[in-house]
């Protein structure tokens, strides 16, 4: 991996595609061409969202009713949002990640894979109401029992979905700090 992001422990629904050994990595066009088209949605839902939020934080306490109204809306397009994307969720495909970040994920799984092989992977952001659409390479293999445990590094993702799983992991972080200091402050 040549850029380093943190990782996060966190459970997400990832779907898991084992490609054949030796297949080739495809190109970002092969992969804005296979891009689900409520995954390519939900991604430019999510970023125009950052812009509103920024600006909704400047307005005035008199405009207060107004951004509650705006942010019901949201929510509601997003519940939607994660009701469509959970169609494109594959049970038999489905894993979930122990640490995810905008670098890679850690999962476990029974399917035999080795370092070097290259996996197609839905990553659903439930609490972005957002998935992304990539491609990975596994990096480690563990024997876990029964099971491998796999770290993936993202060999082929657009920008804009590595910028979501940073924002995603940063939302996640601030949850769980929260969460933390509050047991902190409940146990005084």
């Amino acid at each position: 991996m040549s850029e380093e992001y943190f990782s996060i422990q966190h459970r997400l629904a990832v779907n898991l595609i084992p490609l054949p050994l030796g297949s080739p990595l495809p190109d970002l066009e092969q992969l804005e061409a296979e891009l689900p088209e409520p995954f390519r949605l939900s991604n430019s839902i999510a970023h125009l969202e950052v812009g509103s939020h920024r600006a909704l934080r400047n307005l005035s306490d008199e405009l207060q009713p107004l951004v509650d109204i705006i942010n019901q809306q949201s929510q509601k397009i997003n519940v939607l949002l994660g009701f469509v994307l959970s169609m494109q969720d594959e049970p038999h495909q489905r894993h979930h990640t122990e640490r995810f970040g905008a670098g890679g994920l850690t999962l476990c799984t029974a399917l035999p894979l080795v370092p070097h092989q290259l996996v197609q992977l839905k990553i659903f952001l439930q609490e972005e109401a957002a998935a992304i659409f990539c491609y990975g390479r596994v990096t480690q293999v563990s024997p876990e029992g029964e099971q491998h445990r796999l770290q993936l590094e993202y060999a082929r993702i657009r920008d804009e979905d590595r910028e979501l799983l940073i924002r995603a992991s940063l939302h996640v972080q601030s949850k769980q700090l929260k969460l933390r200091a509050q047991q902190r402050a409940n146990s005084l």
